[in-house]
């Protein structure tokens, strides 16, 4: 299959000089590459904002259930939100696993045939990415089934902050290894658990962002329409910002830390560095 010839100029005069300038660049020339990456991660995030929606409805006609009742109702729902979310984030994360790649090729200045390029990344990284997640999801459902036996008790939180707040950076930081570098399973997590104590501060804002999206599953059924408003508006426009934010940094750190001593050909690829 022939590549797509690139409409920009991506001679090396014409390339930015750090990645904090390429993130702007990106929006100057191909505003619309990541308007598509929002449409398509919207795409794959459809079954759970299905399931959430169906989900709230069904708490309603559960809350109308005798006063003595609320509580296991409301544990219920609880079980049934968080196992729908477990299962659903499996098809959400083939939609980012595409669009990651997608911007990995666009920050390293290739020519983009959105397509092609999308399902590559799936094929190339989705298996990883999703056993890894497997494997972290029964982190959370442990963590969970915890919370849940003692929902009064706040040392019983203590299991879903490690999860929010080593677990899933350290994840994201295996997906994004995994779409640069072939490496065995236990150096993907090792040098996943690496780069999150080196860039702990950025690892934990960018985790913040992403428990964000979740958070936004939970808000109470009375705000049901603006709740789904604004879930839409975050995986179309704030998601893919965040993304395109993540590899980017990335990069940078993966320049420093591998590329200039291991992979001379990715080293400041897509920059301007004479």
């Amino acid at each position: 299959m022939r590549r797509k010839v690139s409409k920009i100029d991506y001679s090396k005069a014409s390339l930015p000089r750090s990645r904090k300038v390429q993130f702007f660049d990106c929006f100057k020339m191909n505003y619309l590459l990541i308007f598509k990456c929002g449409l398509m991660l919207l795409l794959f995030f459809v079954p759970m904002i299905a399931f959430s929606f169906f989900a709230d409805f069904y708490y309603v006609s559960l809350m109308s259930n005798a006063v003595e009742e609320i509580e296991q109702t409301q544990l219920v729902y609880d079980y049934l939100l968080n196992i729908g979310l477990i299962l659903f984030s499996f098809i959400a994360l083939i939609g980012i696993t595409g669009v990651i790649y997608v911007l990995r090729n666009f920050i390293w200045g290739e020519g983009i045939f959105f397509a092609s390029d999308f399902a590559r990344g799936i094929k190339q990284n989705g298996g990883k990415n999703i056993a890894f997640a497997a494997i972290f999801s029964l982190f959370y459902a442990l963590a969970f089934f915890i919370f849940s036996l003692f929902p009064d008790a706040i040392i019983s939180l203590i299991p879903i902050i490690i999860f929010a707040f080593i677990f899933l950076p350290v994840y994201f930081w295996i997906i994004l290894l995994n779409n640069f570098y072939s490496s065995k399973w236990k150096d993907l997590f090792r040098n996943g658990l690496f780069f999150f104590i080196r860039t702990i501060g950025w690892s934990l804002l960018g985790s913040l962002m992403l428990i964000l999206l979740v958070g936004l599953l939970f808000i109470p059924f009375e705000f049901i329409w603006i709740k789904y408003i604004v879930l839409i508006a975050y995986i179309v426009f704030l998601l893919p910002i965040i993304l395109l934010v993540m590899v980017l940094y990335s990069t940078s750190i993966f320049d420093e830390y591998i590329n200039k001593d291991n992979y001379l050909d990715y080293y400041l690829r897509g920059l301007n560095h004479d």
